[in-house]
């Protein structure tokens, strides 16, 4: 059992996946915490999980992912303070606790840097993901210099002394999780990365990122994060 690491998982119109890995995840984890961004669906998934993690947080409306790890973050920064760092995790099921765990191991030896699960992208994956991932991947490193393998993961682990630096970035939606990349740049260790297992469950239907769009911000804030007046 885990317990100087907390499991942050934001959340939009989650279906039972959710309960399942939050069932598995208190095996292996003392403390969890799922953001309710705003749902209008699935509200008895979030019922259903409440005494079995440390808190449900909620947004009235929907925010974004960004504003709903942040949401997480405060959280955590003002009630465990004895936690080691916060590993985030996606709410469709496709992060196993193996590979959590994994990460969520790292996060200690790791003080100074992200520890970033990253998937292979070998068998069934979507195109869009596919393409999406060494589109981005190629065009983050030559912009920052930095090698990352998944930029589109969502498996991360911060450690403590980074949370408040990450937690103040710019963002509300899926931009927010570019930023934090490039913003690792200037941490004092380069991201760790992890091999994951990839997991697309019904070919990624319970994904919200919208690919026109959500690729479009993800790039203007990699532009801007790096270019602009990204906190330095």
């Amino acid at each position: 059992m885990i317990e100087d690491v907390t499991i942050l998982i934001p959340a939009y119109q989650p279906d039972d996946k959710l309960v399942a890995l939050v069932a598995r995840l208190r095996a292996a984890f003392a403390h969890v915490v799922v953001v309710d961004d705003g749902s209008t669906e699935g509200r008895a998934v979030f019922d259903a999980i409440r005494a079995q993690v440390d808190a449900v947080l909620v947004h009235a409306v929907n925010r974004g992912k960004g504003a709903a790890l942040k949401t997480g973050f405060a959280w955590i920064r003002a009630n465990q303070s004895g936690a080691k760092g916060v590993v985030t995790a996606d709410a469709d099921g496709q992060h196993t606790v193996a590979d959590i765990t994994r990460v969520a191991e790292a996060v200690a030896e790791h003080p100074g840097g992200l520890v970033l699960g990253v998937r292979r992208f070998n068998g069934h994956v979507p195109f869009r993901s596919r393409f999406g991932n060494y589109w981005t991947m190629g065009f983050f490193w030559l912009i920052t210099g930095l090698a990352v393998k998944d930029t589109q993961t969502g498996l991360r682990g911060i450690p403590r002394d980074l949370l408040d630096r990450v937690a103040n970035l710019p963002g509300d939606r899926y931009e927010y999780e570019m930023r934090m990349l490039v913003d690792a740049r200037l941490h004092p260790q380069k991201p760790r990365q992890i091999p994951i297992e990839t997991v697309y469950l019904d070919g990624n239907k319970s994904s919200h990122f919208r690919p026109l769009r959500d690729t479009i911000l993800t790039q203007k804030a990699l532009l801007g994060a790096r270019f602009g007046r990204a906190k330095q």
